[in-house]
């Protein structure tokens, strides 16, 4: 079983929360800390996404180039 997921050159972790009952993904390979999290499979992935278009966005407002994974 793969526990992670690639979007736009970005992967992030799959993780269970048995307590929380969510899935919770973080980014890798990178300084900036992007989480989200989804309560299905079918939640999670267009919350990864939109994070990671959140962050492009975010970085481009602000003039700075977006930080590549390692």
């Amino acid at each position: 079983m793969i526990n992670s997921m690639a979007y736009k050159g970005y992967t992030a972790s799959i993780v269970f929360d048995i307590e929380g009952k969510i899935i919770v993904g973080r980014v890798l390979d990178i300084d900036e800390v992007i989480s989200f999290h989804g309560e299905s499979v079918a939640e999670f992935e267009p919350n990864f996404h939109a994070a990671i278009e959140d962050y492009l966005a975010a970085s481009k407002g602000l003039g700075s180039a977006p930080e590549k994974p390692a």
